[in-house]
């Protein structure tokens, strides 16, 4: 697992697949994939060690910009005209998580692998933003205080009618769509408007700040949406008053601990140094992980409430 603006190492081997004795290829290739599909390295040649035969290595710098996820990387060795396929995978968090799961839940490396702890923090972050964050379907922006217009073909500055708009993927910004090369998963702000006749079309929307809910919302060419249009819309989470980050990494953790917990009650997943002395102890705390998580989502999240 990496942080933005570490360097992605990765060293690959080459052997003769009879033999298994080292030996440099033809070619050797590397190509680096985002979660959202976004090819980042294509097909970009690996460089030998320049000592030992077979040994490869490519050096790559996680953007401050990227996405948060799991990436793929597939590396095509061609030897006399056979090509050999390998493919790895590498995650980009934004804050040191695997550690800080592994200090609160006391689990180590001989248990539970880094690989294994980084996919379940993975898997736990969208569940806890979804619960945390305030959901907003696609609904009409409203006015900016500024503007006194809304749509009238020259205009293009609104705002969200509930703010702060919340970085749902937490990368440290709040991005509309059509501003990065990304699907509408790994966006804050996703829109459309529908023309006069009807038809549904794709909207561009740049967050200028996300506190006061400002943005600007024009067609995908950056011209303003006509004012003939029949209805424009728009997608996007919020915090809650009482919103923390450092609570909400603190929510994350636990409960990604509580899903590791349970993976450890499982025996074959146990190794010698977990059983029999810790599993006791294990079956009689096995919810306070997923209890101080709740704690911690009733003091950040929109209360729970039914009624009026």
């Amino acid at each position: 697992m990496y942080e933005r603006g570490e360097t992605l190492s990765h060293a690959v081997t080459v052997r003769n697949f009879t033999t298994t004795v080292k030996e440099n290829p033809d070619s050797i290739k590397i190509t680096i994939t985002a979660p959202d599909d976004l090819v980042l390295v294509s097909a970009a040649s690996m460089v030998s060690d320049g000592i030992n035969v077979g040994e490869y290595l490519y050096n790559y710098t996680i953007p401050e910009t990227a996405i948060f996820g799991e990436y793929t990387i597939e590396v095509d060795t061609v030897k006399n005209g056979s090509t050999t396929t390998s493919k790895h995978n590498f995650m980009v968090m934004s804050w040191e998580v695997v550690n800080m799961i592994r200090r609160y839940s006391g689990i180590t490396k001989e248990s539970v692998s880094d690989d294994d702890i980084a996919g379940i923090a993975l898997e736990v972050y969208r569940e806890v933003a979804d619960d945390i964050f305030l959901y907003h379907p696609y609904e009409p922006p409203t006015y900016y205080p500024d503007y006194n217009t809304l749509f009238d073909g020259s205009s293009s500055v609104v705002r969200a009618k509930c703010t702060p708009i919340a970085d749902h993927d937490f990368d440290g910004y709040v991005y509309g769509i059509g501003n990065l090369s990304r699907n509408t998963d790994f966006i804050d702000v996703a829109g459309y408007w529908i023309d006069s006749d009807y038809v549904k079309h794709t909207a561009k929307i740049t967050v200028t700040d996300a506190q006061t809910g400002r943005m600007t919302i024009t067609q995908t060419d950056n011209t303003p949406i006509p004012s003939t249009h029949t209805g424009v819309y728009i997608r996007y989470w919020t915090e809650w008053d009482t919103y923390n980050k450092k609570l909400f990494m603190d929510a994350v953790a636990y409960l990604a601990s509580h899903h590791l917990i349970l993976r450890m009650t499982e025996a074959h997943k146990a190794t010698i140094a977990d059983l029999p002395s810790n599993q006791r102890k294990i079956e009689l705390n096995l919810g306070r992980f997923e209890d101080k998580y709740y704690r911690i989502r009733e003091k950040i999240a929109k209360p729970y409430g039914e009624g009026v």
